[in-house]
């Protein structure tokens, strides 16, 4: 009777133990599957090195791209401080001038920067010719009284009114 004993405890013990190995098998696997590529391409890389050489190269790449990292901060801040005066609105206004002449051939051309800065260029086409205004705006005004269209372009590139379809 104790060797059948005997044998059953054994039995149960070799299934705990095989459900513990199956167990701990299903969390290796899941831990795998969590491994990013990036990981693996690091372990490859590292494969064969001592502990602190591997993680010395890793600190100096890590610190390499923070470097970069802060120079490319420092690039795009001054690029973003030079396009501040860029033209960065435009509004169009087409019309037209003359009775005799249709197709919308003058316009109006507003071109601002971000602080409503620039110019408003004004072409008026007619059977006579085609003459060109420049006009000087600062802050959104000008110093001479603007032609309806005028008026338009520069509402539209100021976002006032919408552009036309």
């Amino acid at each position: 009777m104790n060797a059948v004993y005997l044998a059953l405890g054994i039995g149960l013990a070799s299934l705990f133990l095989a459900l513990v190995g199956l167990f701990i098998a299903w969390r290796l696997s899941q831990r795998q599957a969590e491994i990013t590529p990036d990981t693996r391409r690091l372990a490859a890389a590292m494969a064969g090195k001592p502990v602190p050489d591997a993680l010395g190269e890793v600190i100096a790449h890590l610190e390499n791209t923070a470097r970069r990292l802060t120079d490319l901060e420092q690039q795009t801040e001054e690029l973003g401080r030079g396009y501040v005066h860029s033209v960065q609105k435009v509004g169009l206004a087409r019309f037209d001038r003359d009775e005799e002449v249709r197709g919308s051939l003058s316009f109006a051309l507003a071109l601002l920067d971000t602080s409503d800065n620039g110019v408003i260029i004004t072409s008026l086409y007619g059977l006579e010719g085609c003459r060109v205004f420049v006009r000087a705006v600062g802050e959104g005004k000008t110093a001479h009284e603007l032609l309806p269209e005028e008026e338009l372009a520069l509402a539209r590139a100021q976002g006032l009114v919408e552009a036309e379809q």
